[in-house]
């Protein structure tokens, strides 16, 4: 992030075709699906006034509702970076496309759809990145009327082949005054052929066994593994990851620690993608440096 006392920051260019996805595979997690466009906005005197919403999806095909709690959970996080009430980038926020389920969407759910996309964003911002897909080819729209924007991909784009992989563990547990508890079983599998989708995490686990926060964190070191091991905006192949087991201290737990489990259980998947065999059992790896048997 900028240094506080630069906050807001007036970015030059807009970061476009930001999506953010949430599954309801598992059937714990809402269904939301969206794409933002996150464009520079001229910052007034006050310097306060320094993010805008705009909804572009029309009623009849995303409910009001849904796309209200888009832009307030997109401008809820970045405020939650804020310095003295100033946000740290003058954001405008256009909701350009999106796709809800009956029975399976929520307020909620679009809420943090939104967070997402804010957080994906400002990492653009960051570093001068394109955003990660989700998504090779969109849902249809739900009503003829509604032309959606055009959702960039390579031409040509297919994914390799990728085996599955089952019951990776990850233990990362340190006794100390500032302790580390994170312990998480994942399965790494292909999509289907004819899916829609580039990556999807399906959790299994309510908030009482693992609070949400948490899995996002685990999914989000998941899917930036992927991405680091293919084109950075791609995983390296179309991959359903499902979180079917962890465990959490109420103190020793956060969401760095989460997100870094996340990153070991992508690295012994590929690990194994590319070595052959299954899962090493580890009974503790560090936060850092290589794992005991390779020290």
């Amino acid at each position: 992030m900028p240094g506080v006392r630069d906050f807001p920051i007036e970015i030059e260019h807009p970061v476009t075709d930001v999506q953010a996805y949430l599954s309801s595979a598992g059937g714990v997690r809402p269904y939301a699906l969206a794409a933002a466009d996150f464009e520079p906005l001229p910052v007034g005197e006050d310097r306060t006034d320094v993010l805008a919403f705009v909804n572009e999806v029309p009623a009849d095909e995303l409910p009001p509702r849904f796309a209200v709690a888009f832009g307030e959970g997109a401008m809820a996080q970045l405020r939650q970076w804020s310095y003295r009430g100033v946000p740290p980038y003058a954001l405008r926020i256009r909701l350009r496309d999106a796709r809800w389920r009956e029975q399976e969407s929520s307020e909620a759910g679009f809420g943090w759809a939104g967070r997402r996309a804010a957080r994906e964003a400002a990492r653009c911002i960051e570093n001068d990145a394109r955003p990660r897909a989700y998504v090779k080819r969109w849902p249809a729209p739900r009503t003829a009327a509604f032309s959606p924007p055009g959702h960039y991909l390579p031409q040509g784009w297919t994914s390799p082949v990728f085996h599955p992989v089952r019951d990776v563990h990850i233990r990362l547990v340190t006794a100390s005054a500032c302790g580390v508890f994170a312990i998480a079983t994942a399965d790494f599998e292909p999509l289907p052929a004819g899916s829609d989708l580039l990556f999807e995490f399906e959790c299994e686990l309510t908030d009482s066994r693992l609070p949400h926060e948490y899995a996002e964190a685990f999914e989000l070191g998941v899917h930036e593994t992927l991405c680091a091991a293919g084109t950075g905006r791609l995983p390296t192949a179309a991959v359903r990851v499902r979180l079917h087991d962890a465990k959490w201290h109420p103190v020793d737990s956060n969401e760095r620690i989460f997100i870094e489990a996340g990153r070991r259980a992508a690295a012994e998947a590929l690990r194994c993608q590319t070595e052959g065999g299954s899962p090493v059992p580890v009974d503790h790896w560090p936060i850092r440096g290589p794992r005991p048997a390779e020290a």
